[in-house]
């Protein structure tokens, strides 16, 4: 085309997600420009087929060589939600170019799945299809449905929208962190499912968390839900209410307490950990930094960290965890390991 192409546009073109004067537009463009739409029914098409296919290997040491390499390009006006006033404007040094973002999403979700992100399956009259949307390390995105509820993506998370979404139904499946504003429809229950747990709205704002330590934790900022095991009867759910924190235990059980301003921390960019088994800061740094932080040490393993961080860069988190818990970390790529403390203490 005569101007250069804006690659976040497109893809919501081919996702589906344009308004419908933004795909008006886009179309018009096209027309405009047999080659280009050739280029683009191709590339549509050259999806479909792929995504009915079995992925091939990911070469994972070339993907992430492209991911260093495009780091420094500039990136584009990311898509956002607007939560509140302070996490519209503050700004990260976790944010990563959308290039490194398809990258490391690839890596996560394999190729089957990235595929799904755009247009992987033909519509039927009357229908919409399924799609999913991921995040890379480090990175918050957010989408809105059909239906107008908002969904924030916290880093290494996705939401699988199922076929039919606001047709007869609105489902859908979440892994991460995952922050949902929901327009309320009671002919149409809006239903999340996490793990083992199933969340139904009964007119709310709340979170997710699929890999707690404890369990699927939900968070509840506004309006109420209610949570079950998706294997228990309805009438064995619990219901949460404004100010909430839920956990559906490993044995199906349901636990609530009060919660806090750190339960969706991750929404403005913090890390905050309170006496948190490191099992949830291992999760965390491998979100937020890429990093797989390894204790074979039970000893290690077995303690709880307090600390919060704000978008430090990974030398700096590594060197708190190390300082807390009075070991030594051996840093060796995307990899450190957590060992007892012998003699001198330094951070390689």
């Amino acid at each position: 085309m005569s101007q250069p192409a804006d690659w976040e546009v497109l893809a919501r073109y081919v996702s589906g997600e344009s308004s419908p004067d933004e795909s008006k537009e886009i179309e018009e463009r096209l027309s405009e420009h047999p080659a280009d739409k050739a280029l683009m029914d191709a590339l549509v098409s050259v999806i479909e087929r792929m995504a009915e296919q079995s992925p091939a290997p990911i070469d994972v040491e070339s993907a992430l060589l492209k991911v260093k390499a495009r780091r420094d390009r500039p990136e584009p006006r990311p898509l956002r939600l607007h939560t509140d006033p302070q996490t519209a404007r503050h700004e990260t040094r976790w944010r990563v170019p959308f290039p490194a973002i398809a990258a490391a999403a690839v890596l996560m979700i394999g190729a089957a799945g990235w595929l799904t992100l755009r247009r992987t399956q033909v519509e039927r009259p009357g229908s919409l299809p399924a799609r999913m949307v991921a995040t890379g390390v480090g990175v918050l995105d957010s989408l809105r449905l059909t239906d107008g509820t908002g969904v924030v993506l916290g880093p290494l998370s996705s939401i699988n929208i199922l076929r039919d979404y606001g047709v007869s139904r609105r489902e859908v499946e979440v892994r991460g962190d995952v922050y949902f504003e929901v327009v309320h429809d009671s002919s149409k229950p809006f239903t999340t499912r996490a793990a083992n747990a199933t969340i139904q709205d009964i007119g709310t704002r709340f979170a997710v968390r699929t890999d707690a330590a404890e369990g699927v934790a939900v968070t509840v900022s506004e309006g109420s839900v209610s949570l079950r095991a998706t294997r228990s009867t309805a009438a064995s759910h619990r219901v949460l209410k404004t100010g909430d924190h839920g956990l559906l235990l490993p044995n199906g059980q349901t636990v609530s307490r009060h919660g806090t301003a750190e339960d969706l921390a991750w929404l403005r960019r913090q890390l905050v950990f309170r006496e948190a088994p490191l099992t949830d800061v291992i999760t965390s740094l491998r979100r937020w930094y890429g990093i797989e932080l390894r204790v074979p040490d039970t000893s290690l393993a077995s303690r709880h960290l307090t600390a919060t961080f704000s978008g430090e860069p990974a030398d700096r988190v590594l060197e708190v965890i190390r300082l807390v818990l009075g070991a030594d970390i051996e840093r060796h790529g995307d990899t450190a390991i957590v060992r007892p403390t012998r003699g001198n203490v330094q951070l390689k």
